[in-house]
């Protein structure tokens, strides 16, 4: 892996080289052609392999169930599990004494000087522990694999699992929006941008730091984009209403999942309702159509969104509390809040903070920037900016995306606005909430990635009446900020927060 950016480098200049000789620039996506969609299709298939690679490079050894030694040393999904098969929601803990004790036992020099023992970073309520962690991954993935094994997937083979189908959904994602916004796009460079949102919207980073903080990261990036493949599948133009209907329905059924994976991903939302509002005016579908259509979202969704509550309310008396106020960590999260003072850090933190450069292999270090909290704790430790995976700095793009007279490019505009203003608005909440920490910058890379380089497609659709030199270097230079973002996204395999394959005995 030494010499990968060397090899990157000449895949670049092969690539470019190619495609002035053999006009590739000059050639579009034709999404009726059969050889097309096969080669889009090869694509993403090509993007599974680090996927692979990752995960035969970690230890993934199943769990045995019951577990062999003491359920402490258990992650929190599995130890929600071991709860809910014991029919229960509380985890099977008793709270020690000395905590329940205490005044306020979420300061943790407090807990520190009882020397009582506590599951770190669970949440204690009404003198019981449970798990803020979602349950979205013990649904899809620990209660299947039980049925079929007998036994519990390590926290590596969860990941890999999720990290494939997000893998493929991002890839979907990206041809279903080009699908629908972007005519004449550039068949060569749809599918550099595939692999190029495969790296940048850091799932694979995220596969390879697999533990049970990343599990919940992961299922959120892969709820939403699902959520979001299916939104716009089923308020598509073309389709006969029972298969939108259909994916509307599924559409819901991944938004209630991400909302069971990491609630603040729920933001995201905003940006299909300009979809949802253009099946509502679409004239030339019948009034009952839309209706079926429409319905087939709103009841699972409405249906989800009570069973979310009751699970939340059945733990902490409140229909929209998840219980990370209540999480035993370094500090009293309930006293944080919005604060003005922390919006410019969010920007810097979250996109421009760039990374250092060192002369050894992975060649990229995250820095660590101390942010001042303005009067209250601030969790910070290593990160880096969206933006130094240059091609995700094209949700800038979003605001020439309207064509005066045209509603397709209203929808469009809304659409793509709203994705770039939520990813901006969740790195706030992000700093606010949680702190700074390359594992929240993955809440906002998955859909920066996909709609950045549609709209990086999109501006090279526009050069198309350049003359050839010009529209050549247009194409060129969205290529190069793609091969960028490939290189930045495989060497944050190896530099993370966790660095397990370089540092496998950590």
């Amino acid at each position: 892996m030494e010499y990968f950016p060397l090899v990157l480098l000449m895949a670049a200049l092969l690539f470019l080289g190619l495609s002035y000789r053999f006009r590739w620039y000059a050639k579009p996506y034709d999404p009726q052609k059969r050889t097309h969609n096969l080669l889009l299709a090869g694509c993403a298939l090509c993007c599974l392999v680090p996927c692979v690679a990752i995960f035969c490079a970690l230890p993934h050894e199943n769990i045995a169930y019951p577990f062999e030694g003491l359920l402490e040393n258990q992650n929190a999904y599995e130890q929600q599990f071991d709860a809910f098969l014991k029919g229960q929601i509380a985890l099977d803990f008793t709270p020690d004494k000395r905590i329940l004790a205490l005044e306020n036992p979420y300061i943790w020099d407090a807990r520190t000087a009882t020397g009582a023992w506590y599951p770190w970073d669970r949440v204690l309520f009404d003198g019981q522990y449970y798990s803020y962690f979602g349950i979205a991954p013990i649904l899809t993935i620990y209660y299947p694999w039980h049925f079929l094994t007998g036994t519990l997937p390590a926290a590596e083979t969860v990941c890999f699992i999720l990290c494939v189908a997000g893998i493929l959904a991002a890839a979907a994602l990206v041809v279903a929006l080009v699908r629908r916004f972007v005519p004449n796009v550039t068949l060569s460079l749809l599918c550099l941008g595939i692999f190029a949102v495969s790296f940048g919207s850091l799932m694979f980073m995220v596969q390879a730091s697999a533990d049970m903080y990343y599990i919940a990261v992961q299922s959120g990036m892969t709820n939403l984009l699902l959520f979001l493949l299916f939104a716009v599948l089923g308020c598509g133009q073309n389709g006969k209403t029972p298969r939108r209907a259909v994916c509307l329905f599924l559409s819901a059924v991944f938004l209630v999942l991400t909302a069971l994976s990491r609630p603040n991903l729920l933001l995201f939302a905003a940006a299909s309702v300009p979809l949802f509002l253009s099946e509502l005016t679409e004239k030339s579908v019948h009034p009952a159509k839309r209706a079926v259509k429409l319905l087939s979202f709103i009841l699972p969704a409405l249906l989800g969104a009570a069973f979310v509550m009751w699970y939340n309310y059945v733990r902490f008396g409140s229909v929209f509390e998840f219980g990370a106020r209540y999480q035993l960590t370094v500090a009293d999260v309930s006293t944080y809040s919005f604060s003005l003072s922390l919006l410019l850090p969010s920007i810097y933190c979250y996109f421009l903070q760039m990374p250092a450069i060192q002369g050894n292999f992975p060649y990229l270090v995250l820095t660590y920037e101390p942010v001042a909290g303005y009067g209250q704790y601030l969790y910070t430790t290593w990160m880096m900016g969206a933006f130094a995976m240059p091609s995700l700095s094209g949700i800038l793009l979003s605001p020439i995306t309207y064509k005066r007279g045209q509603k397709k490019d209203l929808v469009k505009l809304f659409t793509f606005m709203l994705a770039a203003f939520c990813c901006f608005l969740l790195a706030f909440v992000d700093i606010c909430f949680a702190g700074v920490c390359i594992r929240y910058l993955a809440d906002i890379t998955a859909v920066a990635a996909v709609f950045s380089t549609v709209l990086w497609l999109d501006l090279d659709s526009r050069a198309a009446s350049l003359s050839r030199g010009k529209r050549f270097a247009v194409y060129a230079g969205i290529s190069l900020l793609l091969f960028v973002t490939i290189l930045v996204g495989t060497l944050l395999i190896f530099e993370n927060e966790r660095r397990y394959i370089l540092q496998p005995a950590a």
